[in-house]
């Protein structure tokens, strides 16, 4: 598989597929159309042969259609037949309880255990 990178825009999220198994997604996550912005993602995944995949996720801030759509990639991840190990960082900024939340909350619907990274605030 070949290195993906879908550049961030200040409401896009920057998205980094490697061909090592690693899905990077940083940022922020308010646009319109997630699914659509989703879409390459989930077709890379779909194909993936990994027997691992580590993904790490640092959002400041994430919309409802977003989580959603964090929601659908890691279903996704876990629904598929050669992945047989997942490792999910979740990074959320010093203090945003909200942020630690949304990850808790995935972390309980898709039932895979999450690394939680506390961060200091960049100015």
């Amino acid at each position: 598989m070949k290195k993906l990178i879908f550049e961030g825009t200040k409401y896009a999220p920057k998205i980094e597929l490697n061909p090592e198994g690693e899905i990077k997604i940083v940022g922020r996550c308010i646009i319109d159309d997630v699914y659509t912005y989703f879409s390459p993602v989930f077709r890379w995944i779909k194909t993936c042969t990994f027997n691992t995949v580590t993904i790490e996720i640092k959002l400041e801030f994430v919309n409802t259609n977003g989580v959603k759509q964090i929601y659908n990639l890691l279903s996704l991840v876990k629904g598929n037949y050669f992945i047989k190990n997942v490792y999910i960082n979740w990074f959320f900024e010093e203090g945003d309880e909200g942020c630690l939340e949304i990850g808790k909350t995935l972390e309980s619907q898709i039932n895979i255990p999450f690394n939680y990274y506390e961060y200091a605030m960049e100015y």
